[in-house]
């Protein structure tokens, strides 16, 4: 990631493409550079917390908010959609975006291990340290 600067530079990008299929990358890309930079940021620390991840785990960490790619909402809305408990039903769909990724990795072929982290249904400890990277930053 761009030294302090919160941006996604060239290098970043390479790294991605490496890790991720064809497909996945293809998702990754429709992020938000704010999406991207959040899930380098997530990768970052979960590599420091788990240095012998899996290319599925690493996967995970980059793909965990691909849902929010397409989602209608601008990014205050979703700021605000993430700490409050709305009813309003774009609202509620924004709070299911974990769902909503599980269910694009499922259509580009992700691996069940990427697909059971981004869900958070599992609970090993590197899926512990994974969701402790994200619910860091």
């Amino acid at each position: 990631m761009g030294e302090g600067l919160g941006t996604v530079v060239p290098d970043d990008v390479a790294m991605t493409k490496g890790l991720l299929s064809d497909a996945e990358f293809g998702l990754w890309r429709a992020m938000s550079s704010a999406d991207q930079v959040h899930s380098l940021q997530v990768l970052h620390i979960f590599e420091q917390l788990v240095p012998d991840a899996t290319r599925d785990e690493k996967s995970a960490a980059l793909l965990h908010d691909v849902a929010k790619a397409i989602s209608p909402m601008s990014r205050m809305a979703r700021s605000v959609a993430t700490i409050g408990s709305f009813r309003r039903e774009r609202w509620r769909w924004y709070r299911q975006h974990e769902v909503m990724a599980v269910e694009v990795l499922q259509r580009v072929g992700s691996s069940q291990r990427t697909i059971e982290l981004v869900r958070r249904s599992a609970q090993d400890v590197v899926a512990l340290r994974l969701y402790e990277a994200d619910d860091s930053v």
